[in-house]
């Protein structure tokens, strides 16, 4: 399956060839949120949400078409 994904903030520099931290990635079908951010290389906590819906967990299986958006967690105080 083939799904959109777009990295945002420091994590852009997973994607160096990228245009803007967004690329087009192949997937097994069946695989996960935690498939993704493997294949990626991204081993730090990151909030992800699928097709502009609300935060989606490790175990989210995803689906052709999908659009991902990868974001850092943000504290403050």
């Amino acid at each position: 399956m083939r799904i959109h994904v777009e990295l945002m903030g420091p994590l852009v520099d997973y994607l160096p060839e990228a245009q803007s931290g967004q690329t087009s990635q192949s997937l097994r079908d069946g695989a996960t949120v935690a498939d993704l951010l493997n294949e990626l290389n991204i081993k730090r906590k990151v909030v992800v949400a699928v097709n502009d819906d609300e935060e989606k967990e490790l175990e989210h299986v995803l689906v052709d078409g999908d659009e991902v958006l990868v974001f850092t967690v943000i504290s403050g105080g």
